[in-house]
């Protein structure tokens, strides 16, 4: 039985085909448009996500046996399957990305979003957030918190993640840009935590409240705090400030909720899903501060998700099948490109790339690392979420001089901003319990990754929270190489993430981190999307290429083969 699922609502759209309750292929609408977040636009009615696996499966839309997807994605976007598509509710699709992909028999799921489904189209009231328990095939509603919108649309009452996002534009940060908000919080201090608290209230039922006045009353206090502040470096920590009040409070709603939930469920499982789980602090916090064991995150909790939700939900409860509890779906579900098409796009900028001749590729891209290149790799199938995870990376080492500051200004994006991490699974800590060998979670680094210390002065915040990057390169500076705090320059708030990597998950990508470990000592390498900042990361060879030469990076690994980019007279 082949079945399409469509994810997105007027953003983030995506396609996911599934063939017997396996997951052929999924992709993400804005790697194929090259817009970010794909925002409802004319190029939204050519659906091109869906093609995309339609064409890679070697089937066409007759082939299908069912069409789902979530009922508030943009119509325009399944213009092309009415009247044959079933729509399904937006949260419950969620709830199926989680769970069903999950090594868990038995659940508690909690789903929460900016806005879910219309309960009542008419008197704009929406879905924020949804707790249920899941166990086989059925995910059983317990709960649900209803918000109304605004007239204008741009505000939620009692929802997390408008709550969230409203900060997040008072400061200065578009729509789709919390993870800047979240960056912004680890320079903040508690100045506003307290103001904050006036604008909504918990109550007994796990749940969350916030009126749409006060909503307007937290952007009113969010402008007069920045109205009295001046430029520069006292601007910034009034958007600090506010940013770590609304991170502090999204943490202790979100735990209120969780242990609720416990509470209802009695389950020692916890799927999550929805856009306020790419929070990746909030959720590190879940497992350490609520009752549950075990947590499990899926790859592309946000909107995209609801595609390869939709499609299991149509298998095993439409389809009526039996569900066991399998290993976590792999993150790289993207189509995996043949090495005559990357030989071309190498071929086709010959001017300014030269093959490295190796037999060990992966122990010759680690010891390239070792020496402070920046290596951007591409190959295999790209990670279906926003999180690049080895296939579709930009790899360095943490601590080799200037390395941070290159590679802001390669991906042409602030310096406050965090980068990740990625790790072998055997050596990234105990912040999640094992789960499998083809675990896909988040650790929490217990750093933040942000720029030298003259980046970090740029931004306006204290020298004396900062320390000077350490050099790993150097055997005398990897201290306790689990221990990133001192591969980075500054706070321990949590908001860089450390993705960890087992050979069941990623063969090549744990090649080349046993390599660069044998070589260095250290066990992680910081690990950034392939792409320039405002960008979706690269889907083709050809837009591997072309990122790898505007962002002047040094190595290109793509498929089975090393590049060097070659260095202009003023380099050299």
């Amino acid at each position: 039985m082949l079945i399409l699922g469509l994810g997105g609502s007027i953003h983030d759209f995506s396609a996911c085909l599934l063939h017997n309750g396996k997951i052929v292929c999924a992709i993400e609408e804005e790697r194929l448009s090259r817009s970010k977040q794909a925002f409802v636009d004319a190029s939204t009615f050519r659906c091109k996500a869906a093609r995309y696996c339609l064409d890679y499966a070697g089937v066409t839309e007759k082939d299908v046996d069912l069409i789902i997807g979530a009922d508030n994605i943009e119509s325009r976007y399944y213009a092309r399957y009415v009247p044959g598509i079933r729509l399904m509710n937006h949260h419950l699709a969620h709830a199926a990305s989680a769970f069903y992909p999950s090594p868990f028999t038995e659940a508690a799921v909690l789903v929460a979003d900016g806005r879910g489904s219309y309960l009542d189209r008419e008197n704009k009231i929406v879905e924020t957030v949804t707790y249920y328990a899941a166990g086989g095939a059925e995910i059983r509603e317990i709960r649900k918190v209803a918000g109304r919108e605004s007239d204008d649309f741009r505000n939620v009452s009692n929802s997390a993640g408008l709550f969230y996002l409203a900060v997040t534009e008072e400061i200065g940060f578009g729509p789709m840009y919390d993870e800047k908000t979240l960056a912004v919080s680890a320079y903040g201090t508690d100045r506003l935590v307290e103001p904050f608290r006036a604008f909504y209230s918990l109550d007994d039922e796990g749940g969350f409240s916030q009126t749409l006045g006060q909503m307007n009353e937290l952007r009113s206090l969010i402008r007069a705090e920045l109205g009295r502040s001046e430029s520069g470096g006292e601007l910034f920590r009034t958007k600090a400030d506010a940013a770590y009040a609304v991170q502090v409070h999204l943490e202790r709603i979100l735990i209120h909720a969780c242990r609720y939930l416990h509470k209802r469920t009695g389950s020692d499982n916890l799927c999550l899903a929805g856009s306020v789980f790419l929070n990746h602090a909030a959720v590190n916090r879940l497992l350490r501060e609520t009752p549950f064991k075990r947590l499990y995150l899926p790859p592309a909790p946000g909107d995209a998700g609801a595609a390869m939700g939709s499609a299991l939900y149509g298998h095993y409860v439409l389809g009526g099948h039996h569900r066991e509890a399998l290993l976590p779906a792999t993150p790289y579900l993207g189509k995996p490109y043949p090495a005559e098409a990357m030989e071309e796009a190498a071929r086709k900028a010959g001017d300014f790339l030269e093959e490295v001749k190796t037999e060990d590729i992966n122990g010759q891209a680690a010891r390239l690392l070792s020496e402070g290149n920046l290596v951007a790799v591409f190959r295999g199938g790209a990670e279906f979420g926003p999180k690049a995870l080895g296939n579709r990376s930009i790899l360095a080492d943490a601590g080799f001089p200037g390395n941070i500051s290159r590679l802001n200004s390669a991906k042409k994006r602030e310096a406050f901003r965090p980068f990740d991490y990625i790790v072998l699974e055997e050596d990234a800590g105990k912040a999640v319990p094992p789960q499998g060998e083809r675990r896909f979670q988040a650790h929490e680094a217990g750093a933040y990754a942000s720029g030298r210390l003259d980046d970090a002065e740029s931004v306006g915040a204290s020298p004396a929270d900062r320390t000077e990057p350490v050099n790993p390169a150097n055997p005398a500076n990897r201290t306790n190489p689990a221990n990133p705090v001192n591969l980075t320059v500054l706070t321990t708030e949590g908001t860089a993430q450390m993705h960890a990597i087992s050979p069941g998950l990623n063969a090549e990508m744990a090649a080349l981190l046993e390599s660069y470990k044998r070589i260095t000592g250290c066990p992680l390498l910081l690990n950034t999307s392939f792409n320039l900042d405002g960008e979706p990361m690269v889907e083709t060879p050809a837009e591997a290429v072309r990122c790898f030469l505007k962002a002047e990076l040094d190595v290109l690994l793509m498929g089975n083969k090393l590049y060097r980019r070659k260095k202009t007279e003023g380099e050299a």
